[in-house]
């Protein structure tokens, strides 16, 4: 059976919906690992991390004022956020 245009169109826009949010991805990864590729994402964009004493860290982006954020900062992002694609 061959597939109809419509439902070739369907499945390219659902991959277009999966490349864009990344939530095609079977197995989430872990915090460590999720935490390093978001503050990389933050310093191409122009951000700029200090890590004031374990588990603090000073973000400040460009001219804008400075902010803190804890470890269970992140943590509760990770789980609210990036967890919840995984596991509505």
């Amino acid at each position: 059976m061959k597939m109809g245009n419509s439902q070739k169109q369907n499945i390219a826009i659902q991959h277009r919906i999966w490349n864009k949010t990344g939530t095609q991805k079977s197995e989430p990864i872990e915090f460590e690992k999720w935490f390093l590729i978001s503050l990389r994402k933050c310093e191409k964009k122009g951000a700029e991390f200090t890590f004031l004493c374990p588990g603090l860290v000073r973000i400040q982006w460009p001219e804008k004022v400075s902010m803190l954020r804890t470890l269970a900062d992140f943590e509760r992002e990770y789980q609210e956020e990036y967890l919840s694609k995984f596991y509505p």
